[in-house]
């Protein structure tokens, strides 16, 4: 994301295991239970057993155990380190289990060295009997120096078998020099308090039989899920959904067949071995219970392991020539789809042929081994070849984040055009991960733009919304996700070919984002208002206000400021510096100048909470010497434009519009940033309630 903390390389601090007192704790427990292995001496255990261990931490000095192996690789501690070798996987290393953690917020941090390009912070847990992944944090890294990766994640409540593991964007060696987990804020102890209780949703609202009219409506589906003893989430399935998108198992890091291709390099140098024994099961289940699967994906910058790209599969050697990649693009595509089709008939109805190929910021195509490799026509070439193989019927798609927002918008149909042109492409996966609540009309233009543009049919492949901070979280997340299908149905009652709808997870829990709640259903599969409000868009009805809704008042008085008193309201976003300026001010004899900073969104940001669920209108002038001037929101993490403006020819450029600012944040501001940091002047700003 584009506003991600810079990662800041730090020495490690060498330290000892830290223990706790959790006053008033009746259950004292230790950093692990009999599901986590993990060896604990008995001096260790005597010293624990009057306190309540909330911070866990390794330095691999050989003082402690607590670390364990995830996934294939080597271990070998040396100098008071962890190098990580021999790893099959990206996901492969080492982990901490913190089973006893569960229900809380806690925080990871690793201090790492590595070749790969960034390496990053996983929780992993056990819910109900499937495992889920959450990505805690991740930074750029280097071989030589150590930096320190931290971030914090909570862990729901019905988990078990908790685990924190550091993993990395390839298959490098990664140097740990310590890891910590700690809990955060005040301990919740469930150490004795067991999961809640599953729900059985065969009587629920069916959405596949309510949006039969109207497009399929699908969800993501881990291997876990089928021979799951709870058949709850099965029923769960049968009964919501007519598509399914296996969340990894058709990935290339899970269909790659490492072993076999490296241990005879020449025997498979045009064509890799692969393993379909990950996604077997989920293509058997369809099969058998005719359910109809989108392949996800073909061609990827991540999930796919270095030794692919390079000659003789050797990550030490050099990079393979144009030409034998192209190759073994060609052979690995019909592969693959041969495989799908021979094995499973007719299953398969759309392939993302290639994934998240645009950078983001408006910096073109995302620097990857495609590229490194093939060059910037790899997507046109993927397409082609996935045309060549694919069987009679099967839709090839693009897709991609963040692709509602105009600037990676124009990146994303400037390499599509000459694949739709030679007929090879036949829709747009948009992904559709809404952390910010991006009004639903912005949302269908963009949509749109891709339909008239490509020619394309659209399908929303990985829709997850999170909970906003309000006073009624859930309850707001509902109005939100229905306002966003009534826009959906209209769009597809205008003639927009939505095809598709698919749900990116079953339940809160098992969602990558779980920490935000963003799906329909809770860990436990009770329905949630954000299931309702889905319901209701499609059945005209509203959702129920709850019993303990809070009511919140709000100042909406406008905002106005033209800077003839010499003074401004707002204030800097992080390193940036305003000032009064009357440098040709666009009406008056003042302006505002924003300069300096480190970053582009070190910008002039105003607080603009008191409106959150309200519908502003904004105006504004700017001019500045960089390319574009974004009016921008800060919300939760994400940070969409509200609108982009083109201020290129160096004048003063009045902007005017309309944003609905997301429902019941506890705190959010609008800020406005150039594109190269170049200053920018703001005059005659207005910000006022519709």
């Amino acid at each position: 994301m584009k506003k991600k903390i810079p990662y800041v390389a730090a020495w490690a601090i060498s330290g000892s295991m830290l223990f706790t007192a959790c006053s008033g704790a009746s259950n004292p427990t230790s950093a692990s239970d009999a599901t986590t292995a993990i060896a604990i001496s008995a001096s260790e255990t005597e010293a624990q057993s009057d306190e309540l261990l909330l911070t866990i931490e390794e330095n691999f000095d050989g003082t402690t155990d607590f670390w364990q192996i995830n996934g294939e690789c080597e271990v070998a501690l040396q100098n008071n380190t962890a190098i990580i070798s021999d790893r099959g996987a990206s996901n492969a290393g080492i982990e901490i289990p913190c089973n006893n953690f569960r229900g809380n917020t806690i925080r990871a941090s690793a201090n790492v060295a590595s070749e790969n390009s960034n390496v990053a912070l996983t929780l992993k847990y056990n819910i109900y009997g499937n495992t889920s992944y959450v990505r805690i944090a991740e930074g750029t890294t280097s071989a030589s120096i150590f930096g320190t990766i931290t971030g914090t994640v909570t862990i729901p409540a019905n988990a078990s078998e908790c685990a924190v593991y550091v993993e990395s964007s390839d298959v490098r060696d990664i140097t740990v020099n310590s890891m910590t987990v700690a809990v955060e804020g005040n301990f919740n102890d469930l150490t004795n308090t067991p999961p809640a209780e599953l729900q059985d949703p065969s009587g629920y609202d069916s959405l596949k039989e309510l949006y039969a009219d109207y497009f399929r409506v699908g969800t993501c589906l881990p291997v876990s899920v089928i021979d799951n003893p709870n058949t709850e989430f099965l029923t769960l399935l049968n009964t919501e959904f007519n598509s399914v998108t296996p969340e990894n198992e058709l990935k290339p890091e899970n269909v790659l067949d490492a072993a076999t291709t490296l241990a005879n390099p020449e025997e498979y140098n045009e064509c890799p071995a692969l393993d379909f024994s990950a996604a077997d099961p989920i293509l058997s289940y369809c099969q058998e219970n005719g359910i109809a699967m989108r392949g996800h994906t073909l061609i990827w910058y991540s999930q796919t392991p270095s030794w692919l790209f390079y000659e003789d599969y050797d990550v030490n050697g050099e990079l393979a020539s144009r030409e034998l990649m192209l190759t073994r693009m060609e052979n690995y595509i019909d592969s693959v789809m041969s495989y799908c089709e021979e094995n499973y008939p007719g299953v398969i109805y759309a392939w993302d042929v290639v994934n998240e190929a645009a950078d983001d910021n408006g910096r073109g195509m995302r620097e990857c081994y495609w590229i490194d490799t093939i060059g910037e026509d790899y997507v046109e070439r993927a397409f082609e070849f996935a045309r060549a193989h694919a069987p009679e019927g099967v839709q090839l798609f693009y897709n991609d984040y963040n692709e509602y927002f105009t600037s990676k918008q124009n990146e994303i149909l400037d390499f599509l055009r000459p694949v739709a042109e030679a007929g090879n492409i036949d829709g747009i996966g948009m992904q559709s991960h809404i952390s910010n609540m991006i009004m639903p009309e912005t949302y269908i233009e963009a949509m749109n733009r891709y339909v008239d543009e490509l020619g394309v049919i659209i399908h929303i492949t990985e829709l997850d919304v999170n909970a906003p901070i309000s006073a009624n979280p859930l309850y707001d997340q509902g109005v939100y996700m229905q306002s966003l299908f009534e826009a959906i149905i209209e769009a597809k009652d205008n003639g927009t070919p939505i095809e598709c709808v698919t749900f990116w997870g079953l339940t809160d829990d098992m969602s990558w984002r779980s920490s935000n709640t963003p799906l329909l259903f809770t860990g436990n599969i009770e329905p949630k208002p954000a299931f309702e409000g889905v319901v209701c868009a499609i059945t005209g009805g509203e959702i129920a206000t709850p019993d303990d809704y809070v009511v919140v008042e709000v100042d909406l008085s406008p905002i106005s400021e033209d800077y003839e008193d010499e003074e401004y309201i707002g204030s800097p976003r992080y390193s940036s510096t305003q000032s009064i300026s009357d440098d040709n001010p666009y009406s008056g004899d003042y302006c505002l100048e924003n300069s300096g900073g480190n970053e582009t969104y070190d910008g002039y940001c105003i607080d603009v909470t008191d409106f959150a669920g309200v519908s502003i209108h904004y105006s504004f002038a700017v001019r500045s010497d960089a390319d574009m001037v974004n009016f921008t929101a800060d919300i939760e993490g994400s940070w969409p434009h509200i609108t982009e403006v083109d201020t290129s020819s160096g004048e003063w450029v009045v902007v005017e519009g309309d944003y609905l600012v997301p429902s019941g944040l506890s705190y959010l501001q609008v800020y406005w940033e150039s594109s190269d940091m170049s200053p920018f002047y703001l005059d005659d700003v207005s910000i006022e309630a519709n």
